[in-house]
């Protein structure tokens, strides 16, 4: 048998023509581009030492993941993998990512300064080519331009104890992400705008790690329920800085007033103000109307069993940090609510919900 290692011999062609004998068909792969942060100010020994380093740091998240050896490129500052198409992209951008942060985190508490390694991730999917020692495609193409773009890296740069700042297509975000599968974190993902040479006006979602809401992106406002539903009124304006719908008063008998359209509150006892206000918040109350709202939505089938199931979860997460005082607790208390409101359907049906999550996300917001 005649080894199929043999070159090919090049076809004669019009030098303004590619040579197909040079390209192998295109295949279906999983994109994903590791760009590492800054790499251009450093000295070229220390470029040369962080580009070994970055192919031993994603080697070891690869093999942590379980995800097959993909195809590679070195690109100077970028690393370009190629998973086969037929790997799972939950493992992709679950447990790969997961890994890939672990192994970032260890380097970076050996490696300061200039040896210093964060990392810009943008995954996509789609048709590649092989030619000669490398590969090109569209997709490909497009792969680069999300590593490179402005509110990906404005991510990073808003988030000095991250160590990653990932990118994922509207592809991937449609048919994965926005779906809750666990491990993926969807409620941490922002929308922002590629415009790039011959990309206009393309949604990518990025995210974080680490952080409810990728710095530097605009925060979602209230979600807006279909036109046939009937919404709970909105809280009226707060007479205090201290009041945002959920009474922070301090009051003298058992009880928290929780207010809901024009009202007149009359407390017989001092209200409370600055940081002592939000320990009278109840918002463990809040919770616990929240979880029989969610049972009861479950009941009459307006939620299914993932989504009872996922935002239960989410919600012993938010009762166990109810009443935190610190930035983490406060942090993990609106992350939990966040992704909450992300699983739950805009559904008319299920405007009273969302206007309960909503509300409850807007009070922490305001006393973080």
């Amino acid at each position: 048998m005649v080894s199929s290692t043999a070159p090919r011999p090049r076809a004669q062609h019009d030098p303004a023509q590619y040579d197909p004998a040079q390209y192998d068909p295109a295949q279906y792969f999983l994109i994903v581009i590791l760009d590492i942060e800054g790499f251009g100010r450093r000295t070229d020994p220390d470029q040369a030492w962080l580009r070994d380093r970055l192919r031993t740091v994603v080697a070891r998240a690869i093999d942590a993941a379980g995800v097959p050896e993909p195809s590679s490129e070195d690109r100077g500052d970028a690393l370009v993998l190629l998973v086969p198409g037929t790997v799972p992209k939950t493992d992709l951008l679950g447990g790969f990512v997961r890994a890939l942060v672990r192994e970032l985190r260890e380097h970076s508490r050996n490696h300061t300064g200039d040896r210093e390694m964060r990392l810009r991730v943008a995954v996509h999917a789609g048709e590649v080519a092989r030619h000669g020692a490398g590969w090109v495609g569209a997709d490909l193409n497009t792969a680069f331009r999300m590593a490179d773009m402005e509110p990906l890296r404005q991510a990073l740069a808003g988030a000095p104890g991250a160590v990653l700042s990932l990118a994922v297509s509207q592809v991937l975000h449609q048919g994965v992400v926005r779906h809750g599968h666990p491990g993926l974190e969807a409620a941490e993902f922002a929308p922002a705008v590629l415009s790039a040479k011959e990309i206009r006006d393309e949604t990518v979602w990025i995210r974080v790690p680490g952080h409810p809401w990728p710095p530097g992106l605009r925060t979602p406002g209230p979600r807006t329920p279909g036109p046939s539903a009937t919404v709970r009124p909105e809280p009226p304006a707060p007479p205090a800085a201290a009041n945002y719908g959920i009474s922070a008063a301090d009051v003298s008998v058992t009880g928290v007033g929780v207010n809901h359209g024009t009202v007149t509150q009359s407390w017989t006892g001092p209200i409370a103000t600055g940081p002592a206000a939000a320990t009278t918040a109840d918002i463990p109350a809040e919770l616990t109307r929240l979880r029989a709202e969610l049972s009861e939505a479950r009941q009459r089938e307006a939620i299914d069993d993932f989504t009872f199931q996922a935002t239960g979860e989410e919600l012993e997460t938010a009762e166990q940090h109810a009443r935190a005082q610190d930035e983490e607790g406060r942090g993990r208390l609106l992350h939990a609510l966040m992704k909450i409101e992300r699983l739950i359907p805009n559904a008319a049906a299920l405007a009273g919900l969302i206007a309960t999550v909503t509300q409850l996300i807007q009070y922490v917001k305001g006393q973080a």
